[in-house]
């Protein structure tokens, strides 16, 4: 099950967020925070997927890519496969932008 879908800028401004679960304003901004902190600490040679129990608790798993100045993250559960989340990303969504 898809968690969140996070669109960040590289300066760490959200252009749009999408939470399936209800979270606060305040815990939302935070997940966000934690989660820029993590991306743009990582080198661009690594892999596009990442465990997140740290930030979204156990069994989250997040992918994302880098487009210009632009973050594309999805948040899922293990129910969801890393390459197609991937795809969603790449295929699908970026077409309709």
């Amino acid at each position: 099950m898809i968690k969140a879908v996070l669109i960040i800028n590289t300066q760490g401004k959200p252009r749009l967020t999408k939470f399936y679960d209800f979270l606060t304003v305040e815990k939302q901004q935070e997940l966000i925070r934690s989660v820029f902190g993590v991306l743009c600490s990582r080198a661009d040679n690594v892999s596009n997927f990442m465990e997140a129990d740290s930030i979204f608790g156990p069994g989250s798993r997040l992918v994302y890519k880098h487009y210009a100045t632009l973050y594309f993250v999805f948040v899922f559960d293990s129910s969801e496969n890393e390459l197609a989340m991937l795809d969603l990303i790449q295929g699908q969504f970026l077409s309709q932008m």
